[in-house]
């Protein structure tokens, strides 16, 4: 008896498992919060499908669409968001301007990736431009402290990170040579942990409008 009641616990903690609902996907990315706070909001961290974020009048909300390639600013209002699109209701309307949707990949916690593989792998590499902006954003985007841009044993770029925001290609440094292969190393905060290593491609010719590259830390 006491057996049949043990196997009967496990496999309701095993359908409770299989059960839940796996997180909803990023469909956009918060840019700016400013002239007050939103709840549950904050800069470069990804906005979920179905989540309706209201706007306390006098702040201003700016945030990039991925599905619509989008960047809007809303001061007061409500934003339903859709992966196909945004539902605004209250307040003014948004304004809003097409940009270059961002490309991301997607680190997991045992160091696979969804999107490009790891040098140690092989190829194929994250396309990017020879000016090229990062944002490390998921959970674990507190653990990395700075990132490098390399080229065999060559240092080419080295900022340090800060969470919450980008890091921009400085405006005084010379572009990325095209069509060449470079790696992206993400450092971790701390001393016992290994870099992350992401290979990067350059295109051939700098596109109209830089393209923000997110490194997605899960």
């Amino acid at each position: 008896m006491k057996r049949a009641v043990a196997i009967g616990m496990l496999l309701a903690v095993v359908t409770a498992a299989g059960a839940q609902t796996p997180p909803k996907a990023g469909v956009a990315l918060v840019l700016e919060v400013s002239g007050g706070r939103i709840t549950g909001i904050e800069p470069y961290r990804e906005v979920a499908a179905d989540t309706t974020v209201t706007v306390p009048a006098g702040v201003r909300f700016v945030f990039q669409h991925y599905g619509s390639c989008r960047r809007f600013t809303l001061v007061g209002g409500v934003a339903t968001f859709r992966r196909d699109g945004v539902d605004f209701t209250g307040g003014a309307r948004p304004s809003d301007v097409r940009v270059a949707c961002p490309r991301k990949v997607t680190l997991k916690d045992d160091g696979a990736s969804a999107g490009v593989l790891m040098r140690s792998i092989g190829p194929p590499r994250l396309t990017v431009s020879p000016r090229p902006d990062f944002a490390i954003i998921g959970p674990r985007a507190a653990e990395f402290s700075a990132l490098r841009v390399t080229r065999g044993s060559e240092i080419v770029l080295e900022q340090t990170v800060v969470t919450g925001s980008a890091s921009r290609w400085p405006q005084d440094a010379p572009p990325l040579a095209a069509a060449a292969n470079y790696d992206l190393e993400l450092l971790p905060a701390a001393a016992d942990r290994k870099p992350v290593v992401i290979g990067l491609r350059t295109l051939d010719t700098i596109a109209p409008g830089e393209t923000l590259t997110l490194v997605n830390v899960e």
